[in-house]
């Protein structure tokens, strides 16, 4: 497994707050976890991805070092600055 930084982009396996796979940054990283802002995720997620407010905490397991595609972009919600705002 790859070592995850702050600062890298990686996609996230679905967890119980989500049921679909997620791109995200890392914000922060702890022993068995990191903290991440989400940047790129499913429609179908929109509600639940809105009440974690972009942000959640993943086990480092269930993430690797990863961009979307250009095909994924185009399927995938972005998330903008404006989401981010508190």
């Amino acid at each position: 497994m790859a070592e995850i930084k702050v600062g890298d982009r990686v996609k996230c396996q679905k967890n119980g707050n989500t049921d679909h796979d997620f791109y995200a940054k890392v914000e922060k990283i702890y022993e068995n976890s990191a903290y991440v802002t989400i940047t790129h995720y499913d429609l179908r997620d929109d509600i639940n991805v809105a009440e974690l407010q972009y942000r959640a905490v993943i086990a480092l397991k269930k993430m690797k070092v990863a961009k979307p595609s250009a095909s994924e972009q185009a399927e995938l919600q972005a998330v903008s600055a404006a989401m981010l705002a508190d």
